[in-house]
């Protein structure tokens, strides 16, 4: 029997608790007795009759409005990638949903034919979201369906106790245990091992064909090491780290933030522009194979293993268990070992590990009974906002940020919690005084989730929208189609502060030494305007030696930096502009295509748009900083200082001659002389590649103290493995 057979077979039937099998009826047992009816012009009437007599106007009105408040946040979290609660909070009103429709039967077809839109399918039974008429629509062959959940490990030993009831097993089931990732569901299906669609999940039957964007995906092949037909399913996440960036650059370019990893996943995979993909770095696990029979895989562990053979990522955590004590411990330990990751999870998947027992288990309408997913409950606290201050960024954008009654949350204390803007705020209805609930998103991040309104005594103030910058006084505006207010004073001293952190971060010119309370002071001394001014510093030498914590051999370190940040790429200078929307990547794409900032400074919006890989975002904020006359006036004198802002035809040669360009690399291990992103950045700028993981593609593997895994997998195929003396003797 195969799947679509199963989902028929099922489709009117139900497991209760006891494992028995009882009939799914669809007419309306209660409203049946009542009224012995069966004209269908009467049915109106029927219903008025049922809740009158029943005295159920107020379930039914209850019904009604937890049903639309359900599907306004399904719109919310599936189509416009911006949740309004918590997924916690989410499945409590599922919970209360289906109390009501198990309790009340008759209470689905009375909503669906008062429904102007009809919609038979609770948001009980409903997968997933609708599908986006951005991009063209496909029909899975085999339906995606969702897992049941639970936040309790009692449920999950009921869920061990009906499968093994259905399937009249005596012994223990074996039990495989996964982390369960935060991301966008996504379908690959590969036609003689090469990448032909990428499929999101949809509503379960009908996806969205994301194939272009699905391929700036580095960590998803395009060749598989077999030239198969397979279909395999996983999860598109952004990792914490690039998520922290994404939102750092939005906040600072005005625009909302992401919630949390998973919608920015889902809203950069239903971006038109594909570069968009590449340059926020998503990354992709799998962890499901169709069909495998076709490939002769008997359980789910074999089935990971095969996948990985193939070239796919899988997260290689998984456990096998048939004793619930030890995974009542799994569970209990992943609870704290999963914020060392750098993706987020929201629980963990169990999983029977024999496939022969899947179709005799079977499915609901919306989920398989051989798998359960139990999620980890949001740690929240409750906590006084007793205050508001107000951040300027590095682009003038102010930020406001919630001042919080120190509170323990997730093992670190909480003092403050970034509000966004004041839009957000509005949302919200955030008042200085209330007792808010905080949770932290991606882990890592302190939010406030909503207000206790309950709390309220009147005591509390509205929160008032700022006219002038807090730093200098000037008037904050709000540019068209932007959230944020902003500062436009280029020499507010917030400002440039932020900018010269910018400025010397090791992505950019890479100057060490120079601290932000040094910073602090020189602004405050009047000796630094702008990132300009960096240059002077060496005038001031006496001064420096003076400072805090500074020494001759300090200050001496800090201006040789100074000096030798001269000698950086001219990618890497632009970079550090910080222009909006210009991270490694774009300047990357900008300083090759266009060999100048000269030249670059001379293309419209229109030739910047052309270039593949630069968006429209991008472009308007190039065009525009170079437009402006304090910032050209800024780079001018970047220039005579000595600078690079053109591409040096020299190192162009220079790649040419090197042996590390075209090659693929990997550092794995503790290094001693270089750190791991040092190594990166060599080989990138000499031409070479460097890649993600362990396959028969990488060329050399640098590998220092505990290589681990990586060191062993290289070996077993082959590649190269180099100390990093070996690395320096050769290459450079």
């Amino acid at each position: 029997m195969n799947l679509f057979d199963t989902l028929k077979k099922n489709e009117d039937e139900e497991i209760d608790e006891n494992g028995e099998v009882k009939q799914n009826i669809r007419h309306i047992t209660q409203y049946n007795n009542k009224v012995q009816s069966n004209d269908i012009e009467n049915k109106e009437e029927n219903k008025k009759l049922y809740i009158k007599s029943e005295n159920n106007e107020d379930t039914y009105e209850k019904y009604r409005k937890l049903r639309n408040e359900i599907e306004k946040h399904n719109k919310a979290y599936y189509d416009e990638d911006a949740p309004l609660i918590s997924d916690a909070e989410y499945d409590k009103l599922i919970r209360e949903l289906k109390a009501l429709e198990e309790g009340n039967p008759e209470l689905k077809e009375i909503y669906n034919r008062e429904s102007a839109s009809g919609d038979a399918v609770t948001p009980t039974e409903k997968i997933g979201g609708t599908v986006s008429e951005k991009f063209s629509k496909v029909t899975h062959k085999v339906p995606m369906l969702s897992l049941s959940n639970t936040y309790n490990i009692s449920e999950i030993e009921d869920f061990d106790q009906r499968a093994r009831k259905i399937i009249v097993l005596d012994k223990k089931l074996e039990y495989i245990l996964e982390l369960k990732l935060d991301g966008l569901s996504i379908s690959l299906i590969y036609e003689k091992g090469v990448l032909k669609q990428g499929i999101t999940r949809g509503d379960g039957q009908v996806g969205e064909d994301v194939t272009e964007n699905i391929r700036e995906i580095k960590s998803i092949p395009k060749r598989l090491k077999q030239p198969v037909n397979i279909e395999v399913r996983g999860e598109v996440v952004l990792p914490i780290s690039n998520f922290n960036k994404v939102n750092q650059e939005r906040e600072e370019a005005g625009e909302d933030v992401f919630a949390n990893p998973r919608n920015a996943a889902a809203g950069t995979i239903r971006q038109l522009d594909s570069s968009i993909v590449k340059e926020r770095g998503l990354d992709c696990y799998l962890y499901y194979l169709v069909n495998p029979e076709n490939f002769g895989v008997k359980t789910h562990e074999e089935s990971i293993n095969y996948i990985e053979s193939l070239g796919f990522k899988t997260t290689k955590i998984f456990e096998k268990y048939s004793d619930f004590k030890k995974l009542e411990l799994a569970i209990d330990k992943w609870h704290t070992e999963r914020e060392k990751l750098d993706y987020e999870t929201d629980g963990l998947v169990i999983k029977v590990n024999d496939f022969s027992y899947y179709n005799e288990l079977g499915y609901t309408t919306k989920s398989p009974r051989w798998a359960i997913a139990y999620k980890f409950p949001a740690e929240q606290v409750k906590t006084k906002l007793y205050d508001i201050t107000l951040q300027v960024g590095r682009t003038g954008v102010i930020t406001p940020v919630a001042e919080l009654e120190a509170v323990n949350l997730s093992g670190s204390v909480v003092k403050r919690a970034s509000l966004h803007n004041f839009d957000e705020i509005r949302r919200k209805d955030i008042k200085i005084g209330d007792n808010v609930i905080i949770e932290k998103a991606a882990e890592i991040i302190p939010q406030v989730v909503n207000v206790v309104f309950d709390d309220r005594n009147g005591s509390e103030k509205n929160i008032e929208i700022p006219v002038e910058c807090p730093v200098c006084d000037t008037k904050l505006i709000k540019e068209e189609g932007q959230v944020a207010l902003k500062c436009p004073n280029p020499l507010c001293p917030e400002k440039v502060k932020r900018e010269i952190e910018y400025f010397v971060s090791r992505d950019a010119m890479n100057i060490t030494g120079l601290g932000e309370k040094i910073v602090e002071k020189f602004i405050e001394l009047k000796k630094i305007e702008t990132v300009v001014d960096i240059y002077s510093l060496k005038n001031y030498k006496e001064e420096l030696e003076g400072l805090e914590k500074m020494g001759k051999k300090s200050v001496e370190n800090l201006l040789n930096s100074i000096e030798e940040s001269k000698n950086r790429e001219y990618n890497k200078v632009l970079y550090a502009l910080g222009i909006p929307f210009v991270g490694k990547f774009n300047a990357n794409l900008l300083t090759k295509n266009f060999r100048s900032i000269d030249i670059l400074k001379e293309k419209s919006i229109e030739e910047l748009t052309q270039i593949k890989g630069i968006g429209e975002k991008a472009s308007v904020a190039v065009y525009e900083y170079l437009k402006n006359e304090n910032n050209w006036k800024k780079i001018l004198k970047l220039k005579e200082i000595g600078l690079k802002f053109e591409y040096d035809s020299a190192e162009e040669k220079e790649i040419e001659d090197n042996p590390i360009k075209g090659k693929n690399f990997l550092a794995t291990g503790k290094l001693e002389k270089y750190k791991r992103e040092e190594i990166k950045d060599i080989i990138l700028a000499k031409g070479g590649n460097y890649i993600s993981g362990v396959s028969k593609n990488l060329d050399f593997l640098i590998a220092g103290e505990k290589a681990g895994s990586k060191l062993e997998k290289a070996e077993k195929l082959g590649v190269r493995i180099l100390s990093e003396v070996e690395f320096e003797k050769e290459f450079l």
